[in-house]
């Protein structure tokens, strides 16, 4: 029998550290065996589940290193720009991380942090895109791999919601430019989700919408983006807007937002079409084209299954820390996504197109 993973939480408290400690007590194969949380919320989380709260990062790495805590692995889910100090001591202590998307503000310090962790006695590292885990993400990517859609030609996408004003007190950083925003805070995860579906992105042109709030960063923008493939897309990205057309929405993937299952998604190929969450694919007969009755399948429906993608996520994490698995996103491909995101943002402030260059 395997042993069991021993896993700390740093940012334990907050909107995603509360998801990932509760998987990590779910999860037969993990041991949740410290927080760094300097909350209060922090400190009645370590009390109620008999754990130690470290003040400080080297506090938990020095904790480790004399034995008193045991630490395989960790999560960092603490604000974006803090992700490459914290990252960089766990890696160069040895431990595997996931760090949260994205994997920080800026492309300069991603690389340092991905360069560290290829040293030899490094902790290997894993970046949080736990939509490739999704199972209508798992299932619209078996679709494309089979050929069932042709070559992908056109992809359609829109997330929007409210975001309260609640969301934005708990965390100020979430305001100001460089830090916040539903670009790097959002539309990261699209991001992820359109290069894991359609491969690259080359080129990208934004358009920024209006500001309802007194806030630095953006609130929304339309963007058309080109794929290395030669597929073309665009997308709505807001949250400033009363809307069930964003992701949590539409899959009930996250349980603090109510499920509304709108479609998100359109993905265009050349033998046939599907939407998201829907999951029908529409095609044509042999010979068939515009003036010939269509034809749909619901059978893709069938690979969508309850298992929660950050279930997925963290087995993926235990898997690598064993030395059984390669990170389903690892620090490369989350470097990528922020130099698309990169672009997005260039492209927002010139109002002109950005080239990819990864």
């Amino acid at each position: 029998m395997s042993q069991l993973v021993h896993i700390a939480v740093i940012g334990a408290a907050g909107l995603i550290g509360l998801r990932h400690v509760s998987h990590i007590l779910s999860e037969p194969s993990t041991r949740l065996t410290a927080i760094l949380d300097p909350t209060p919320a922090g400190q009645t989380l370590a009390s109620t589940h008999s754990i130690p709260n470290f003040p400080t990062l080297n506090a938990l790495l020095d904790a480790k290193k004399t034995g008193e805590v045991r630490v395989d692995a960790a999560i960092v889910a603490t604000p974006n720009h803090t992700h490459v100090e914290i990252g960089m001591a766990l890696v160069e202590a040895g431990v595997t991380v996931l760090v949260e998307k994205p994997i920080t503000t800026d492309t300069e310090s991603a690389r340092k942090l991905v360069e560290a962790s290829k040293k030899n006695g490094s902790g290997k590292l894993l970046v949080g895109h736990h939509r490739r885990f999704n199972p209508y993400i798992r299932a619209a990517k078996k679709c494309i791999t089979s050929n069932s859609l042709g070559r992908i030609i056109a992809f359609q996408g829109t997330w929007a919601l409210l975001k309260d004003m609640e969301y934005f007190k708990l965390g100020a950083w979430r305001t100001k430019k460089g830090q916040g925003g539903p670009v790097l805070i959002n539309m990261i995860h699209e991001v992820d989700n359109l290069r894991y579906l359609f491969g690259d992105i080359i080129r990208v042109y934004v358009e920024k919408g209006a500001n309802t709030r007194d806030h630095e960063c953006e609130e929304t923008a339309a963007m058309t983006l080109k794929f290395k493939s030669g597929a073309v897309g665009t997308f709505l990205l807001s949250d400033a807007v009363a809307s069930p057309y964003n992701w949590e929405s539409a899959t009930g993937e996250n349980p603090a937002i109510p499920a509304q299952h709108e479609c998100v998604y359109t993905i265009i190929g050349t033998k046939g079409s599907i939407s998201l969450p829907e999951l029908k694919r529409w095609y044509y007969p042999p010979r068939g084209s515009w003036t010939t009755p269509i034809l749909s399948d619901e059978s893709l429906r069938e690979e969508v299954d309850d298992v929660p993608p950050f279930t997925l996520q963290l087995t993926n994490l235990v898997g690598v820390c064993r030395g059984e698995e390669e990170p389903t996103c690892s620090g490369e491909e989350g470097c990528t996504d922020l130099v698309v995101i990169e672009g997005i943002l260039k492209s927002m402030e010139t109002g002109k197109p950005v080239d990819i260059i990864a």
